[in-house]
């Protein structure tokens, strides 16, 4: 079967994480203030967050969740000689960490419904080496706290929850990252939240507590941080992921509330199908739902050939967690629940900026390929805004390989917007405008490279072939070629675009830029159904800024563009700490309702 041409729609990705103003007015402070005796303004909002939220009397930022494993496990004493529980499904950094101080890290076997730490399983791998043990909310279903607290208080182990899953959980009407010794949580950009990467380290004993700190920043002498004391780890959080991830705890339940609404979406349209389940939510826990995760009952099923699948359908999407001890650093252990059930998942696409549609078409492919045990692709068709998408991507593809004119009359003359075409690339005439157009109109662009022959091609390419959601008109006056002007960067979902790319050469006939923008409106919003339209300029690009302005755009705001260098090519880019210095541009935003 050859490959279609676009799929029926974009890859549908796994995660996402949800970003504001907020996020960016944070991280933006910390880049212009947070320095020298504010370096740890944001860390310390964050620690009282986490304090706050879980409990706990003490919290130490870390650079990664995997580091506060580590220090918990060294601050209690763990080492050589010593075995740790871990459930065989999870992250290859639970393993790691015990690895890391020397220890054994002893595989149990995980409930078959939760995957997450077997009480039974824990409780027959205790030995006399037997120190600690990490369990972990998998996907953000509790563990059955409990019976492991039950089972670590009688032989005297040391608890390390790993709550990097579990943010927003509960377990027994209490919050995940509040039980054990130690808890920890991860913010890396796959979480529900997140600070690009980092973690925290947090307990309530004090002791335990300052040898993990002490530890965490390089063994620094508590009375004097130029003087060290102990050989200790780099472990400490920096003040921009601080900032990040203090702005994304103050929308924590919006991210949660999304985060479930995401589950039941994929719950309504998949219950009751035969042959697959997803996620468990005990009776006597909340369920975060960081990931949705599918399992298939029948044990034959190929779980790689149906995400390949998945895959060519436009989902995207993962496998759960391998047995960690089916990794080649350690040796296979007795676990057949975590071999067959960890062997039967996946995890569907459930970020942050996921919407109902893409969950509906995406149980739609689920159910189909199920159906059609054989299909390669499913044959379903998309709904809502993902079926507007399609079909404009469709009729884009369809305008660049076979042409599409718009014409319009200017001036007595028949004139015509003509989308640019993949044969369009071979034509010397078209590259030659497109070389002069660049060259007479530096101001029009935001980037300075080389105008050559090569450079002009892969513009012409990435407009006729790589960038599918940006079609570029050549306007035609008779039969020359007087500028271009597209559309692109679509919001499908709120019917909105960018108007772009408008440059006309200088001999042109007055008011033909304006005629084409028109003719371009009418089509945006007639065939295209836009709703709105954007268009950016640099503030120094007078004429285009008073050719929006005459054609009802109305400007919205204004950012710093900051020139810098990269591979040798000046390119702007645009700042949001306004006033922190002298701005070499302004970038316009403005917007025409149509």
């Amino acid at each position: 079967m050859p490959p279609a041409p676009y799929l029926p729609v974009d890859p549908i990705l796994l995660s996402g994480p949800s970003i504001t103003h907020r996020e960016i007015e944070c991280v933006a402070d910390a880049a212009g203030t947070g320095w020298n005796m504010n370096c740890a303004s944001y860390i310390r909002i964050f620690q009282q967050q986490m304090i706050g939220y879980s409990g706990h009397k003490y919290a130490f930022p870390t650079s990664s969740c995997t580091g506060a494993m580590h220090l918990a496990l060294l601050a209690l004493g763990v080492g050589p000689g010593d075995e740790v529980l871990v459930p065989e499904i999870a992250d290859m950094s639970v393993a790691a960490c015990v690895v890391y101080t020397g220890a054994t890290p002893v595989f149990c076997d995980v409930d078959p419904h939760t995957l997450c730490l077997s009480p039974a399983s824990a409780a027959a791998n205790i030995t006399p080496r037997t120190k600690a043990m990490v369990p972990v909310h998998m996907y953000g279903q509790p563990c059955d706290m409990q019976a492991l607290l039950t089972l670590a208080q009688q032989h005297k182990l040391f608890v390390i929850e790993n709550a990097t899953h579990g943010l927003g959980s509960q377990y027994r009407g209490r919050r995940v990252g509040s039980f054990g010794h130690f808890s920890v949580f991860s913010f890396n950009g796959t979480k529900a939240v997140v600070a690009g990467e980092g973690g925290i380290l947090l307990s309530s004993d004090k002791e335990l507590f300052r040898r993990a700190m002490k530890l965490g920043s390089q063994g620094r002498n508590e009375n004097n941080p130029f003087l060290y004391d102990a050989i200790g780890y780099n472990y400490t959080m920096s003040n921009l992921q601080a900032a990040m991830v203090s702005a994304q705890l103050e929308r924590l339940g919006d991210l949660m509330a999304k985060k479930r609404q995401i589950f039941g979406w994929y719950h309504e349209r998949l219950r009751g199908v035969p042959g697959i389940r997803l996620n468990a939510q005990r009776p006597d826990s909340k369920n975060s739902f960081w990931m949705t995760t599918l399992f298939f009952d029948d044990a034959s099923m190929v779980r790689h050939d149906f995400m390949k699948r998945l895959g060519m359908s436009g989902v995207t999407c993962r496998p759960v967690f391998y047995p960690l001890s089916s990794m080649p650093m350690f040796t296979k252990a007795d676990n057949p629940v975590a071999y067959s059930v960890a062997l039967r998942g996946i995890v569907l696409p459930c970020g942050h900026n996921r919407t109902e549609e893409e969950v509906e078409y995406i149980c739609g492919v689920i159910k189909y390929l199920l159906a059609n045990k054989t299909a390669p692709v499913a044959n379903v068709q998309p709904t809502g805004w993902l079926h507007y998408k399609a079909e404009v991507l469709a009729l884009f593809h369809k305008g660049k390989t076979a042409g599409l004119s718009l014409p319009f009359e200017h001036d007595g003359k028949a004139c015509a917007l003509r989308a640019v075409t993949k044969s369009d690339i071979e034509k010397p005439e078209v590259l030659a405008l497109f070389k002069t157009l660049r060259a007479d109109n530096p101001q029009a662009f935001l980037s300075d490279f080389p105008i050559t022959n090569e450079s002009m091609t892969e513009a012409l390419t990435q407009y006729a072939h790589k960038t599918r959601d940006f079609i570029l008109f050549l306007v035609m006056y008779g039969d020359a070629i007087m500028g271009h002007v597209g559309v692109n960067d679509f919001a499908f979902q709120k019917h909105e675009c960018v108007i772009d790319g408008l440059v006309m050469r200088p001999d042109a006939v007055k008011g033909l830029g304006a005629a084409a923008c028109e003719t371009l409106f009418a089509w945006v919003k007639d065939t295209l159904k836009i709703t709105r339209i954007y268009n950016h300029v640099v503030g120094s690009n007078h004429k285009v800024r008073l050719l929006a302005a005459a054609q009802g755009f109305k400007e919205v705001n204004k950012t710093s563009l900051y020139k810098t260098e990269i591979g040798g090519n000046r390119v702007y880019r645009p700042m949001y700490i306004m006033g922190h210095d002298k701005p070499e541009e302004y970038f316009v935003f403005s917007a025409k309702e149509l």
